[in-house]
């Protein structure tokens, strides 16, 4: 795994990221199998809240300029079933309009 990233709250407009809390999560061995068992390489990061610091598995963080609306919305469900759903996290920048 990777040494600790800090990731702040939020996102940029354009950005998706899909994490797991594993301050929240429960066992972080087994949401960590769980995780890594559905196909993904998470780079661990930690956020700062005003509630203390929190240790995220991030599986995915991409930019992007368009996005449809189910944009990894799958892939945040089947999360939905293996990992406590206090835990998963599906953020996503809006991106700005041209109007």
């Amino acid at each position: 795994m990777s040494v600790l990233d800090c990731i702040k709250p939020g996102v940029k407009p354009g950005q998706i990221v899909l994490a797991v809390d594993l301050t929240v999560a429960g066992s972080t061995e087994a949401v960590l199998a769980a995780i890594l068992s559905l196909g993904y390489t998470p780079e661990i990061r930690h956020i700062a809240y005003p509630s203390g610091v929190h240790v995220l598995a991030v599986l995915k963080d991409e930019q992007h300029q368009v996005v449809e609306d189910d944009y990894l919305i799958g892939e945040w469900q089947q999360l939905l079933s293996v990992v406590s759903p206090d835990a998963v996290h599906l953020w996503r920048g809006k991106t700005k309009s041209l109007a």
